[in-house]
């Protein structure tokens, strides 16, 4: 999805009208129209995504969507970048995986994601009782 569709849904879910938002972060409503319907033939810097994350008052899942329509960083990404610096041992394991999730449905993805999360909840438990 473009970054004008992203925007254009997460708006419309909140219940606001474009002049509504371009108000409340002082953009002008012809660039921000603009923005919203992919008329401007580049995509927004990661400063103004803020802004407008900041006006719409975008949770974090919402301002990821956003930054990743716009072909930004977000700050996940940013982290897995540093980490793969950090120790290549991981940085073969990353490629693969993000490889793999590229072909999988949203549903498998999404069960994936889960199981990860709940192997570093185990992992934060066992080194919290270690530190005792």
């Amino acid at each position: 999805m473009t970054f004008g569709k992203t925007l254009q849904k997460i708006r419309r879910d909140k219940g606001l009208t474009q002049r509504d938002v371009a108000n409340a972060i002082s953009m002008d409503y012809s660039y921000y129209s603009k923005l919203e319907n992919d008329r401007l033939g580049y995509n927004p810097t990661t400063e103004t995504i803020e802004k407008i994350v900041t006006g719409l008052n975008c949770e974090d899942a919402e301002r990821d969507a956003l930054l990743l329509a716009a072909g930004r960083s977000t700050d996940v990404l940013e982290q897995l970048a540093q980490a793969a610096k950090e120790d290549p041992a991981r940085q073969g394991s990353f490629s693969k995986l993000f490889k793999a999730a590229i072909v999988l449905t949203p549903e498998k993805l999404e069960a994936i994601a889960r199981e990860a999360e709940e192997e570093a909840k185990k992992l934060a438990r066992r080194e919290s009782k270690q530190m005792k």
